[in-house]
């Protein structure tokens, strides 16, 4: 089976089994973010902040970004 969603690192074989319990194809795009963040802080060791982790986005409006440190705390205050 195909999945959209993909972990590779430290912790991604945990990562990855919840991607694939939890990702929907038809998931909006804040979802899938809120998503990515909440398999983040459970699989880091340390504790999930935007100095110890980079996020990325690949969308056919916006193509290829990486997300800045404001962003990113963004993303985890969200959780």
């Amino acid at each position: 089976m195909k999945y959209q969603a993909k972990a590779i690192g430290s912790g991604s074989e945990v990562a990855q089994n919840q991607l694939q319990e939890e990702y929907k194809k038809d998931m909006d795009f804040h979802s899938a973010e809120n998503l990515a963040v909440k398999v983040l802080k459970q699989v880091m060791e340390e504790k999930l902040n935007a100095s110890n982790v980079q996020v990325a986005s690949v969308t056919k409006t916006s193509g290829f970004k990486i997300y800045s440190v404001d962003e990113v705390q963004n993303l985890i205050n969200r959780m």
